[in-house]
């Protein structure tokens, strides 16, 4: 079970498009709690993952559902588009827009 829910926290995690150090830093512990808690190395206190789904704006039980490698088809765009959010966040204004002409020329109907 502990593996199951180390799986699930980082799924949810990088759905979220947080780092470890970000999570770390919502929930006042340090980025290699978070490494540990992902990896199952180390068990996650029921508090301390209570404060994780806070800040991840999840609901207790989202731990304790699904298999950790099918998030529910509604949430497969949002968990894509929080990532290339994260990514495009790296990128100059100048890149963001080139790659917004790529999607849009992409989506374009053939």
């Amino acid at each position: 079970m502990e593996q199951g829910i180390a799986a699930r926290l980082r799924m949810y995690r990088q759905a979220a498009g947080l780092t470890q150090g970000e999570l770390a830093g919502r929930i006042g512990a340090n980025t290699q709690q978070i490494h540990r808690y992902e990896t199952g190395a180390g068990r996650i206190p029921a508090a301390q993952l209570f404060q994780i789904a806070t800040a991840l704006a999840l609901p207790l039980a989202a731990f304790f559902e699904a298999p950790p490698d099918t998030p529910p088809p509604e949430d497969t765009l949002m968990r894509d588009t929080r990532i290339v959010a994260a990514l495009l966040r790296e990128l100059s204004k100048q890149e963001r827009q080139a790659v917004i002409k790529l999607v849009e020329a992409m989506a374009r109907p053939r």
